[in-house]
């Protein structure tokens, strides 16, 4: 058994109980996939009446149709219903990451005065659909992780503080990758090993169709485009960071810019709602969100841990279903993702051979840059 926590949506009133839309949400993303009521109820084993009672009583509470039904052209949401499942699908995108890291942490502690002698690997990595099909396939295994998702800064910063066992992150291919390298580089030692979880295509996130006919960095400096933005810290703002000072440019010439959302399904939601036209992102969460892509740069996510990490006996299962079929098929059923090095260990010298000096894996380290004091860093 696992502790879990799920978000739920609620209507209240100071007269009546509040009546939980879970069903009923539920029911509006059948028949939206279903394309009508009687498909949707088959789907969900439940009777057409009982289907038809259920939206009635959901629209009645709310004030407005959430479903029109013509015949011969079977069932359509209503905008209304649209913009309920929307911000359905928002909530869960902001909200599960970290209700799963919440979760991890209780179920950790509950293990723990259980059993006094359990000892569960703590990973703090940068979100990412590859790191979450891998918590869940060990969920799947009963093989125990406490699994926290931070910026791909924050995570390894906490690695090297001794806070986490691994650290999860993820630097471009190509012209970006020493840059976005020397922000790490005064974290990394000689006795570090880099395992490669995946690649992963990263870009601009756009509504279906790309109404704002957004190609490139250059478009979303235009004042009418409105953008959502990743947190300080995280791999994909380093990213957008190099992108505007390639232009020139800084956050100041973006509109929305200071709208923060903490990982890629949520950047994906928060424009599937209409409250933005465009952010950065992982190719699997436009996909899932059945928005367009743009793509911009390929970009390895690593997990970082100790030499000696790779022979303890809490890790080794781990490694060893990093390098299944098993999970390559998970992976590879993730657009944008690709597996061909999966599960390889490397020492950074051999991940990063064209960096000029690694710092702190020579013996002579490199003095520090002063990243906040670089033209425009915002």
């Amino acid at each position: 058994m696992k502790i879990e926590i799920r978000p739920s949506l609620f209507l209240a009133s100071d007269t009546a109980k509040p009546f939980s839309l879970a069903k009923g949400l539920l029911l509006l993303s059948a028949i939206d996939k279903e394309g009508n009521l009687q498909a949707a109820s088959k789907a969900l084993s439940i009777s057409y009446r009982h289907a038809w009672n259920a939206l009635a009583e959901m629209e009645s509470l709310l004030g407005g149709a959430v479903v029109e039904m013509t015949r011969g052209r079977g069932s359509e949401l209503t905008a209304l219903g649209k913009r309920l499942l929307a911000a359905e699908k928002l909530i869960h995108a902001r909200m599960d990451p970290l209700l799963d890291s919440m979760a991890s942490e209780i179920d950790a502690e509950i293990q723990g005065a259980i059993s006094v002698v359990r000892n569960v690997l703590k990973i703090y990595a940068s979100h990412g659909f590859a790191i979450e099909a891998l918590n869940k396939q060990l969920q799947k295994k009963n093989i125990p992780l406490d699994l926290s998702y931070r910026g791909s800064l924050e995570a390894m910063s906490a690695f090297s503080r001794g806070s986490c066992d691994i650290a999860g992150f993820h630097i471009p291919i190509g012209s970006f990758e020493i840059p976005v390298f020397r922000h790490f580089e005064p974290l990394f030692k000689p006795s570090h090993q880099l395992i490669n979880l995946a690649t992963r295509r990263q870009g601009i996130m756009v509504a279906k169709g790309n109404p704002k006919s957004i190609w490139d960095i250059k478009d979303l400096l235009r004042p009418e485009v409105r953008f959502v933005n990743r947190q300080q810290g995280s791999g994909t703002r380093l990213i957008l960071d190099l992108l505007l000072r390639q232009e020139k440019k800084t956050g100041r010439d973006i509109n929305g810019f200071e709208n923060i959302e903490l990982t890629h399904a949520a950047i994906a939601a928060y424009i599937l709602c209409g409250k933005a036209d465009a952010g950065l992102g992982v190719e699997t969460a436009a996909r899932q969100f059945e928005l367009d892509f743009i793509p911009l740069l390929t970009e390895r996510y690593f997990l970082i841990c100790e030499k000696k990490m790779l022979l303890d006996p809490r890790f080794t299962p781990i490694l060893e279903f990093l390098k299944t079929g098993e999970f390559r098929t998970e992976v590879n059923k993730l657009p944008g993702y690709d597996v061909n090095e999966t599960g390889t260990v490397m020492a950074l010298r051999e991940a990063f051979p064209k960096v000029p000096v690694i710092h702190g894996a020579n013996a002579a380290p490199r003095k520090k840059e002063n990243i906040q004091s670089r033209p425009g860093k915002t």
